[in-house]
């Protein structure tokens, strides 16, 4: 790549397209690091001085942070180190740490979201004056379903008196350690620091950093190694000789490549700065944008400043591209061409964030972050019926280790813990359509669900039959019975989205209330969760086959008499003069109390009352006692073009 077709770093780098030989070069091993936290809490001065390259989106170059004082975008730069012991042992030489400073400010969540799905660890700043606030519960709800791992900076300590700067930043190390402990972050390392001692408004502080070296040896402790022989690494890798801190792709894995930023260069072409998300690519090789139908082969690849001929999972890049209009191009994907999805609708494997206080409802609408995309979106939530979950004792096992499945650390397999629990088999994860679902109201978080109205107690339990059992109990007892009634398992949402949506099949989603006033001060995002099959809405016969998800009907009318053949019972109360009973003939019914099983057999008269067969015999009402009640339970299908059709 020639000076001008600068990658992540516009420098003026070297000349031509070879990079240094995959054999001499020295191994080094990237890792992408999210900065996030509130507002103002010194972000981008922590990565100021941190880094030693910066690149096109570096440190508040947008023109209104400089005027605001604030990131209102994704920032990118990196430090290099020598690797530590564990990780020297793989055969690596150093450490590069990618740094991504995405903006703390309320309205920007959008952009926080998807500067997340790129990282690999976290570094969360909180201001040691006035700890966690609204938007650091949000990045750290973030980081839960983004990161593996995370280190808290504990920054301007030096607003504290310097004879009590100890104590207080332990003080408020531990309130930070203590809201964390609640989160799959609790015990994480929390490093006081001053980014900037003193403050001020210049190019350099007044006093060099507090703290830094000991953040950077606490983040090298914390590396984690990817996976070996990954296809890049068989057939090349980089030849910068730069690997991922992610996992390595599977062989024949298609390229996929957030792109965060464009910029065109006179006589070169057009730079699409981003972060490789999986599979790789060499130079010469063609990819598509999809947003755009448009194909373009690579001419150069650089990873700061330095020129590449691959690339792999995890690099941070800048591809060098021909007659592309940069205007285009400002958020969006390149990849293997014809190997990205465009969709209107979706099922996505879901679970509720804990912190969002309000309900989550079906038929509502929220905006829904889909990779690099957020738009708005129709929810409808469903989950497994009544009986087919788990009890309640082991609800939060089963929702931490959805949250590693689901989340990007899982689904990336990363070293350690993370990936051993994200390779464990978490019951009912997978969205089958050859099974039945349940309409669900809202999503539930782990209070668990109610029971379904119509979820059939079974014979001889009707509430009414256990009204004097009932009465008997105390307090407590009640309270346990109905938490064992609760159901808890794994949730899912068809999402409907308001406008074409191009991701790839298995993405994260995140669901936020992003209308809710800027001011508050409770948690916005309210789901998260993975795509797991793609819909086209129009096609209702896929819809019906893809979306066996059914709402629980229960009618009930009583026994009038029955008549000389013992079994024959004439009921009445469960349907109007008007009802079609051709529609309910052969279905069964229950007989409460007793339990009897019996079948509709038809009208009699023109009144809605029905006859009823029964083969052991039929419930015979008794002087002075309520007639015995007759119950029809049956399914109907949301999907089902047939709105009339029932099933059992």
């Amino acid at each position: 790549m020639s000076t001008a077709a600068a990658g992540p770093g516009d420098g003026q780098g070297s000349s031509g397209t070879a990079g240094l030989s995959p054999g001499t070069a020295p191994r080094t091993l990237n890792v992408n690091v999210g900065v996030l936290g509130h507002v103002d809490s010194g972000k981008t001065s922590l990565v100021a001085a941190l880094s030693t390259t910066l690149s096109t989106a570096a440190l508040d170059k947008h023109p209104q942070s400089k005027e605001r004082g604030i990131t209102l975008d994704l920032g990118f730069s990196s430090f290099t180190v020598p690797a530590p012991p564990h990780v020297a042992a793989a055969g690596y030489t150093h450490v590069q740490f990618t740094l991504v400073d995405c903006p703390g400010h309320a309205s920007l969540i959008r952009t926080i979201i998807g500067g997340a799905q790129i990282i690999d660890m976290m570094v969360l700043v909180v201001d040691a004056g006035k700890g966690i606030q609204t938007q650091t519960a949000e990045c750290i709800v973030i980081g839960e379903v983004a990161a593996a791992d995370m280190v808290v900076a504990l920054n301007k300590i030096d607003q504290f008196p310097e004879e009590k700067r100890e104590r207080y930043a332990r003080k408020a190390g531990k309130l930070v350690g203590s809201t964390l402990a609640a989160t799959k972050f609790g015990g994480c390392p929390v490093v006081p620091v001053s980014a900037r001692p003193g403050g001020g408004e210049g190019s350099a502080p007044a006093q060099p950093p507090v703290g830094v070296q000991q953040l950077v040896d606490t983040l090298l402790e914390r590396v984690r190694l990817p996976p070996e022989d990954s296809s890049a690494s068989s057939s090349g890798g980089s030849s910068s000789g730069t690997s991922s801190g992610r996992s390595g792709p599977a062989k024949g894995e298609p390229f996929l490549f957030y792109i965060d930023h464009c910029f065109a260069i006179k006589g070169q072409g057009t730079v699409m700065t981003g972060t490789v998300m999986r599979g790789g690519v060499r130079v010469g090789d063609t990819v598509e944008l999809p947003e755009l139908r448009q194909q373009k082969k690579i001419k150069s690849m650089q990873m700061f400043r330095q020129p590449v001929q691959a690339c792999r999972r995890g690099d941070r890049l800048g591809i060098c591209v021909t007659q592309l209009d940069s205007k285009l191009v400002e958020r969006g994907l390149a990849c293997t061409p014809g190997s990205m999805p465009t969709f209107e609708a979706a099922v996505a494997a879901v679970e509720k964030i804990r912190f969002f206080a309000g309900d989550v409802r079906s038929r509502s609408k929220m905006h829904v972050t889909v990779g690099h995309t957020t738009v708005m979106a129709e929810l409808l939530f469903f989950g497994l019926p009544d009986g087919e979950g788990q009890p309640a004792a082991e609800a939060l096992v089963s929702m931490q280790q959805r949250l590693v499945q689901l989340s990007l650390g899982g689904q990336q397999g990363a070293a350690g813990a993370v990936g051993a629990a994200a390779s464990s088999s978490v019951q009912g994860l997978a969205f089958e359509s050859s099974r039945e679902y349940l309409y669900q109201d809202c999503l539930h978080g782990l209070e668990g669900r109610p029971p379904s109205d119509a979820a059939a107690p079974a014979a001889g339990e009707h509430p009414a039959d256990q009204q004097a059992q009932q009465a008997q109990q105390d307090g407590e007892a009640e309270q346990a019975q109905q938490q064992q009634q609760q159901h808890y398992g794994p949730q899912w949402a068809y999402l409907r989205f308001g406008q074409p949506v191009t991701a790839a099949a298995d993405s994260l989603v995140i669901g936020s209330k992003l209308d809710a006033d800027l001011h508050t001060s409770s948690c916005r995002l309210a789901f998260y969760g993975r795509l797991c099959a793609l819909v086209d809405p129009s096609d209702q016969q896929q819809l019906r086959r893809l979306l066996p998800v059914y709402k629980p009907k229960q009618r009930e009318g009583v026994v009038e008499r029955v008549e000389a053949d013992g079994c024959t019972a004439v009921c009445r109360g469960m349907f109007q003069k008007e009802t079609d009973l051709g529609l309910f003939t052969g279905m069964r019914v229950t007989a409460v109390p007793g339990g009897q099983e019996g079948r509709i057999e038809g009208g009699f008269g023109k009144s809605g009352k029905f006859k009823a067969y029964f083969p052991g015999g039929a419930p015979r009402p008794q002087p002075g006692a309520p007639p015995p009640r007759v119950l029809l339970r049956f399914k109907r299908f949301l999907f089902d073009a047939d709105k009339r059709h029932m099933a059992q």
